[in-house]
């Protein structure tokens, strides 16, 4: 048996699932060619294992706050399996010892196997809960973050942390193959780093920042937890809370942080890097942690039954509406959720007002708007919106689009602009992917004619890949879709895929349906 078959595909494909929730790239159909992969036809994953060169990918520029951007990127999808894949095999050596203190995309602490990952949510809530502990126990706080963590981490350095964690030799041929994709994606034009928005990075982050941990420990200050004794810190990837009773100590320390960062080729956000005393220790954990509106909300359905409680709730979004773009895309989507999980949709308005703003949290926005039954209300906003300059960040006017269901009554306006934007083309892959799917469902005779003329145009693989899966939904030939996706090498795992189906329409995600 070779070592690439010994591969643990599962795992791999739980984790990619995982991945998924909450993707920078919302795939109208979830990427069916992942499980159809691992089910059917494994050969070809092991086949793509003989190779490890850089396969075509599609940027995608991701806005955070205050309009800075996160320059991503989109694989297809058997390379982001074999990356996930490879990544896992070799997890427990990687991050097995990570610091207890360290959360999110780790292993388990208790039952420990390579590629098999502590869910995210509970993670969250465990992190959420630490910090909120911590900040109930001392009077001072150090938060800070790392500029730009995944896209700053060197890539040498990084690979010498796998060589030198990953030592049997049974193990070498997955971290020959995996450095040399690392290399290879590092030498992507405007891409820098490793891979955004993938398990697979961000386990290579942990691994990277585990030097981080020792500064931090070394710093940090004993404090009796209900597990037993721990210390009085907390990270949450590039999130960094340092927790004391003196002040000047915590400021010795930021200068050891920064200095250790410099050391990893990293660099401190001082833009985010705040010493915090006395009530604003507790204040500041508080709106990471939210904890007081979940239990308001909770607590009120559970003792008034038919009306629930919601001040603060109300109080962070106005919070939030005031900061405009400034506001936390966490923060905003945990407002958002709440509201659509309560029904309590009185301040949608106030986030309308600002949604142009707030391109980090477009996705959270489209999703509300939706849910509260206000996109008949919206469609020339959205409109007028394309022709602002806001719009410029396009990542956010895709997700906006996702608001106007699949199913339903949708305006001409929206239909003929989606119809346009196709006829236009030179757009980004999100954008590609609402338009096209949604017009394909809208006016499948129309979109047959925009999408066969768009193909034409589109040299990217992954881009041509979202037209003739739209095409296909709106009637285009076997013959045509055959076509456009024999082109590029990349697509043939969606084409065999589709053979081996028979060509049948594939289901769309009810997410990105939107109905």
């Amino acid at each position: 048996m070779s070592w690439a078959s010994s591969l643990d595909l599962d795992r791999a494909l739980t984790a990619c699932h995982q991945d998924l929730l909450g993707d920078w790239f919302r795939d109208p159909w979830g990427w069916p060619e992942l499980d159809w992969v691992v089910s059917s036809r494994r050969d070809l994953v092991e086949a793509r294992l003989g190779s490890t060169d850089v396969r075509a990918i599609s940027k995608i520029d991701v806005p955070k706050e205050n309009f800075g951007i996160r320059p991503a990127v989109v694989m297809d999808p058997l390379d982001r399996l074999v990356y996930q894949a490879l990544v896992g095999q070799i997890s427990q050596p990687l991050i097995g010892g990570l610091h207890r203190n360290a959360y999110g995309w780790r292993l388990p602490i208790k039952g420990m196997r390579p590629g098999v990952y502590s869910p995210n949510d509970q993670q969250w809530d465990n992190y959420r809960s630490y910090l909120s502990s911590l900040a109930g126990e001392f009077e001072v706080a150090l938060k800070t973050d790392i500029v730009s963590c995944f896209a700053s981490i060197p890539v040498a350095q990084l690979i010498e942390e796998i060589e030198s964690k990953v030592t049997r030799a049974s193990a070498r041929p997955a971290v020959e193959n995996l450095c040399a994709r690392l290399v290879n994606w590092s030498k992507i034009s405007g891409r820098s780093g490793i891979p955004q928005r993938f398990q697979a990075s961000a386990v290579l982050a942990n691994l990277y920042l585990s030097r981080l941990d020792e500064v931090l420990e070394h710093h940090a200050l004993d404090f009796d937890d209900d597990s037993g004794k721990r210390r009085s810190f907390v990270r949450w990837m590039d999130d960094i809370w340092l927790f004391g009773n003196d002040a000047g100590s915590l400021r010795r320390a930021q200068v050891e942080i920064n200095s250790a960062l410099n050391d990893l080729g990293l660099h401190m956000n001082s833009g985010k890097t705040e010493l915090l005393e006395g009530d604003d220790v507790a204040t500041n954990a508080r709106e990471v942690e939210h904890s007081a509106i979940d239990e308001e909300l909770f607590l009120g359905k559970l003792l008034l039954k038919k009306k629930i409680v919601t001040r603060r709730l109300d109080e962070l979004v106005e919070r939030l509406v005031d900061a405009k773009e400034t506001a936390s895309r966490t923060s905003i989507k945990f407002a958002t959720t709440r509201m659509r999980q309560y029904k309590h949709f009185t301040k949608v308005d106030n986030f309308v007002e600002v949604a142009m703003r707030m391109p980090q949290g477009a996705d959270s926005l489209a999703r509300l708007f939706r849910d509260a039954k206000r996109t008949g209300d919206l469609e020339d906003w959205y409109i007028d919106y394309l022709g602002k300059p806001w719009s410029r960040v396009e990542w956010a006017a895709a997700q906006l689009g996702t608001m106007f269901p699949t199913r339903g009554n949708v305006g001409g306006r929206v239909q003929d602009e989606f119809a346009s934007i196709l006829s236009r083309g030179g757009v980004s892959l999100p954008m590609t992917a609402v338009a096209a799917q949604r017009l394909a469902k809208w006016r499948p005779a129309e979109a047959r004619v925009v999408i066969t003329e768009a193909v034409k145009r589109a040299e990217n693989p992954l881009h041509r890949r979202v037209l003739a899966l739209a095409g296909l939904q709106a009637g285009c030939t076997r013959t045509a879709v055959t076509k456009w996706l024999n082109e590029f090498p990349e697509n043939a795992v969606t084409l065999e895929m589709l053979r081996d189906r028979s060509f049948a329409k594939v289901p769309l995600k009810p997410d990105f349906a939107g109905s």
